[in-house]
C-alpha cells in the first residue's frame, strides 16, 4: 500500500465510501453509513439517509457516493444540505456513476433535485473524461466543480496468479444495467459455431435464445469466474448514454489477461487504447462479429495472447490504489483551497 506523502494533508473527512484497502482512507475516513447490500431495505435506506444529513451538519469535510442504494438517498442528502446557508455546510465531494436525465416531468424534477444538490456539493468526481463538459451540461451546473478519476479494477490479482482464468472456448458478457443484450443476440446468431455466456437477468424467459446462448443471472463469484474463462470479454453498452458504464466488466477482463471488447461509450477510450489493449467497437452487430473473427478465427490465438497481456498490464495501472489516492488528492485540494468553488 502507498505511504502517504508529508506534504498531504492528513485530515480526517466523513464518508460513504468503504474504501477499507486503502491505508491512507482507512486511516483518515470516519465511516457515516453502514455498507448496504445491492438491494437495502427502504428502512435501511432512510436510516442512511438520517445519518448522510447528519454529516453534512458537522464540520468534518464529506465524501459521498452518488449512486450508492436504489434511492439515491445520498444525492437526496445533498439537495436538503443545499437549502443551509454556504456557511453552516461542509467542504463535500460526492463521487461515482453519475446520472442520464429522464424526458419529460421527471426529467424536471431530477433536474431541479442535481442543481439544489450542487448547492452543496463542492467537487462531482466523474468517472470519464466525456462528462467533464457533458455533466454540467446536462445538468447546468459549473464546469469548474468537476473533476475526473480513472475507474479502477476489482478483481482480485491473486486469483490469476494461482492459475485461474484459462480459456473455456466463449464469448462471455454480463452486467445489469445500460447494456444491449438485444444485438449480442444478433451477433450469436451470425456466428452459430462460438457458445455465448451471458451473465445477465435481463434475458431471463425468453424462449427465443439462439442454441449457442446460455444466460442468466450468476452469483458474483461466478461471474468473476466465468469472465476469467472467456476467451474474449463482450462489455455491450447500450448506445446514447451520457455517462460512463461498464467500466468494472472491461478492467477486470483486462486485468484477468482476456481481451476486452466494449462498444465506444463514455469512459472507454479513457481506460482502453483501441487495437492495442482492448477492441473498441461502435455496437453494430457487424463491429462485434468482426472483432470477434479476429480473436477467435485464424491467428486468433495469437491476438487473444497480444491483447491480454497489453489488457493486463493497463489494468494494473487503474488500480484501486491509484483512485483512492486521486480521490483523497481531489480532496486535499479543495478543502485547502481560500474558497471551495
Amino acid at each position: 500500500m502507498p505511504q502517504p506523502s508529508s506534504n498531504v494533508p492528513t485530515g480526517r473527512f466523513a464518508t460513504t465510501l468503504h474504501y477499507l484497502d486503502h491505508s491512507d482512507w482507512r486511516r483518515r475516513a470516519r465511516f457515516v453509513a453502514p455498507e448496504l447490500g445491492r438491494s437495502p431495505s427502504v428502512r435501511a435506506e432512510l436510516r442512511n439517509l438520517v445519518r448522510v444529513l447528519r454529516a453534512l451538519r458537522g464540520p468534518e469535510p464529506v465524501v459521498l457516493d452518488s449512486s450508492a442504494g436504489r434511492f439515491n438517498v445520498e444525492l437526496l442528502a445533498a439537495a436538503v444540505a443545499g437549502l443551509l446557508p454556504r456557511r453552516r455546510r461542509p467542504p463535500v465531494v460526492m463521487v461515482g456513476e453519475m446520472w442520464d436525465r429522464d424526458p419529460g416531468f421527471r426529467g424536471r424534477v431530477e433536474l431541479a433535485l442535481v442543481r439544489l444538490a450542487a448547492r452543496s456539493v463542492d467537487r462531482f468526481v466523474v468517472y470519464s473524461s466525456e462528462e467533464l463538459t457533458a455533466f454540467p451540461a446536462t445538468w447546468g451546473i459549473a464546469p469548474s466543480t468537476v473533476r475526473f478519476v480513472p475507474f479502477f479494477s476489482t478483481i482480485e490479482h491473486t486469483a490469476f496468479e494461482a492459475g485461474a482464468g484459462r480459456p473455456g472456448g466463449y464469448v462471455f458478457a454480463g452486467g445489469e444495467p445500460f447494456r444491449d443484450y438485444e444485438v449480442l443476440l444478433d451477433v450469436a446468431r451470425a456466428l452459430p459455431d462460438v457458445d455465448f455466456v451471458l451473465a445477465t437477468s435481463q434475458l431471463a424467459d425468453r424462449d427465443d435464445l439462439p442454441a449457442n446462448v446460455t444466460a442468466g443471472r450468476v452469483p458474483h463469484a461466478e461471474f468473476l469466474a466465468l469472465l476469467a474463462g472467456a476467451d474474449a470479454v463482450v462489455t455491450p453498452i447500450r448506445p446514447g448514454l451520457r455517462r460512463a458504464a461498464g467500466q468494472q466488466t472491461y478492467l477486470n477482463a483486462m486485468r484477468s489477461g482476456r481481451p476486452a471488447i466494449v462498444s465506444d461509450s463514455f469512459g472507454v477510450r479513457d481506460h482502453i487504447d483501441d487495437g492495442r489493449t482492448g477492441l473498441i467497437v461502435s455496437g453494430t452487430r457487424d463491429d462485434y462479429v468482426t472483432a470477434l473473427r479476429r480473436v477467435l478465427g485464424d491467428g486468433g490465438a495469437v491476438e487473444r495472447e497480444r491483447l491480454g497481456e497489453a489488457g493486463r498490464a493497463a489494468a494494473l495501472h487503474f488500480s484501486f490504489d491509484r483512485h483512492c489516492t486521486e480521490l483523497l488528492e481531489v480532496l486535499d485540494a479543495l478543502v485547502t483551497s481560500p474558497v471551495h468553488r
